[in-house]
């Protein structure tokens, strides 16, 4: 599952995705803001999430992931699927 939706100049993207652990239960939703749907999952990628789809598949997210994302642009942030937990920021985008 992804999506996009734009505010302004900036790109939210969603993506429910593997983390790399490979750990069959290891899923999470992620979001980031970015300028675009490239940047975005390129940065996805850099946190080490597996299959970050080329397309978002719809354009309508969560409320609590906008803000999420929109307050600290380029930072990847993650919740385990399906939990109320809180957004919790995953990277800047570097590499480990």
């Amino acid at each position: 599952m992804s999506a996009k939706t734009t505010i302004k100049d900036t790109v939210i993207a969603y993506a429910v995705l593997a983390d790399a652990s490979n750990a069959c239960d290891a899923v999470d939703e992620v979001v980031v803001a970015a300028d675009s749907w490239k940047s975005a999952t390129d940065l996805m990628r850099a946190c080490g999430y597996r299959k970050v789809p080329k397309r978002p598949a719809r354009n309508t997210i969560d409320h609590s992931a906008v803000q999420a994302a929109f307050a600290m642009p380029g930072t990847v942030f993650r919740k385990r699927f399906g939990s109320n937990a809180p957004w919790v920021p995953n990277s800047h985008g570097e590499q480990e």
